[in-house]
């Protein structure tokens, strides 16, 4: 078959089409970035997906160094590929270890960690000739000044606070560089030998002093919540004491009050039976003179108490005493008392409830 130079022509054009189509395209992998020179100078960043860029003008840079050191500075992590790919993702920083000097002149060595990410690739390729030795020499100046602003025992509780710091100062540095700090870890500060046993010591001491307070402070507690303890008591028993003081005295005024209650009842009642009958008073007097004279005879010791019943016997034998008397001294019979040397009047002995009975009225 004879092929025409035209058809020659549109195979060549067309292969030529297929080829610039071909050089135009370009693949970006995700987390990753490339950057387009034209003539030379930086034009854009193709990002992950499918780009397209002009064959002959445009050139995918490739040949520049960036990277980050791991394992404390020992190996290199480049953040780029032989095709220009620079990765995006997040990365460490994992500086060689540095002497730092503390407020109290103490050897301070830190251990620290630093996250970031490039978040503008041109910036760290064409602002900065190499992100990796900026980065460390600004984290090693900035955490010096931080632990001289700290003596030793400072320096073991503030962890966080010296990492927040040095993040802020390198965010401030590094934004010009395209790299955005996520974070900075303080792993371990290790002091030397010297310095090393002094803060235990100091530890031990702090501690026993710790002990030592608290020990006080518990005993005082105690003490006082003994000491509330016997208040309490004390004002309980008080109280107890009060109360049942107050239920005696109530208790003793309500007994006064009824036995008053009742002697004016009585008076009244006694005045009510007087207003009818007045005879009744001179009763009650004969019984408390009655009363009198029992009281006055019992407490006396030369009183001789003869029943109503022997006074009349007792006056049969005075009367035959004097009539034998009167026959032996030949006087006549006498009707009344019989008297003589000696004589004694034979009368009856009252008691006090026997009435003569010329007395005794009905």
């Amino acid at each position: 078959m004879f092929i025409t130079p035209v058809q020659i022509f549109l195979l060549a054009a067309t292969l030529y089409a297929l080829l610039v189509v071909w050089l135009s395209v370009v693949r970006v992998s995700e987390g990753t970035v490339k950057l387009v020179e034209r003539f030379g100078r930086y034009h854009r960043t193709l990002h992950p997906g499918i780009n397209f860029v002009v064959p002959g003008l445009d050139m995918i840079k490739r040949n520049f160094s960036l990277y980050t050191v791991v394992r404390s500075g020992a190996d290199k992590k480049y953040l780029v590929s032989p095709d220009g790919s620079i990765g995006t993702a997040e990365e460490m920083l994992d500086p060689p270890e540095f002497h730092a000097i503390a407020k109290d002149n103490s050897v301070v060595t830190p251990d620290l960690i630093c996250y970031f990410r490039l978040v503008e690739p041109h910036k760290a390729v064409y602002r900065i000739g190499n992100l990796c030795e900026a980065m460390l020499q600004l984290l090693e100046t900035t955490l010096r000044q931080e632990i001289g602003k700290l003596d030793s025992d400072a320096l073991i509780v503030s962890r966080d606070s010296v990492g927040t710091n040095i993040q802020r100062h390198l965010e401030q540095a590094s934004e010009a560089w395209g790299a955005k700090i996520l974070r900075v870890e303080i792993q371990e500060i290790r002091f030397s030998t010297d310095v090393q046993q002094n803060l235990s010591k100091a530890r031990e001491a702090e501690l026993s002093r710790r002990a030592v307070v608290v020990t006080a402070a518990q005993d005082r507690d105690t003490e006082i919540l003994l000491a509330e303890g016997k208040k309490q008591a004390a004002v309980l028993i008080a109280q107890g004491e009060y109360e049942a003081a107050k239920l005696r005295a109530e208790g003793d005024y309500l007994l006064a009050s009824r036995r008053l209650q009742g002697e004016a009842e009585g008076t009244k009642a006694l005045a009510e039976a007087l207003r009818h009958n007045p005879e009744v008073m001179v009763a009650i007097k004969a019984l408390e003179a009655q009363k009198c004279v029992a009281e006055s005879l019992g407490k006396s010791s030369n009183t001789l108490i003869i029943p109503a019943e022997m006074a009349g016997l007792l006056g049969a034998i005075g009367a035959v005493k004097g009539a034998f008397a009167f026959m032996a001294n030949g006087h006549g019979a006498s009707t009344g008392t019989v008297r003589g040397a000696g004589e004694v009047e034979a009368k009856p002995l009252l008691m006090p409830d026997a009435v003569p009975p010329a007395s005794r009225k009905s």
